[in-house]
């Protein structure tokens, strides 16, 4: 996995001035030619990393969150997900997230490769 969970991390402008700190740990539970799943787990403050996605995605917050979401070309937002809630983003998003909870936080992301 490295020090970014995603290889894309270094092809984002001036991906070496991009900060980060203690990472959030992610298993990969499904990878193949449609889909990456990923359940990512949070202690308070640890963050993904810069990236981007190449593709859709989906997210299930498995707990209560409180996000801290910071992409490459627009404002910081702070989002507070509840538990079993769920998003759909499109391709194209280059951020960073960070939990800004007081407590640990668990997710699962779904990537469409198709």
């Amino acid at each position: 996995m490295g020090k970014y969970y995603s290889a894309t991390r270094d092809q984002l402008q001036d991906a070496d001035n991009l900060q980060v700190g203690s990472l959030a740990k992610r298993t990969v539970i499904v990878d193949d030619d449609a889909k990456t799943v990923s359940h990512f787990q949070f202690k308070p403050g640890d963050e993904t990393g810069w990236h981007k996605h190449e593709h859709d995605y989906f997210v299930v917050y498995l707990t209560d969150c409180k996000l801290l979401h910071m992409p490459r070309n627009g404002p910081e937002m702070v989002i507070d997900h509840k538990s079993r809630e769920s998003r759909h983003i499109k391709a194209g998003v280059e951020h960073h997230v960070r939990s800004i909870a007081d407590w640990d936080v668990e997710l699962l992301e779904v990537e469409y490769k198709k």
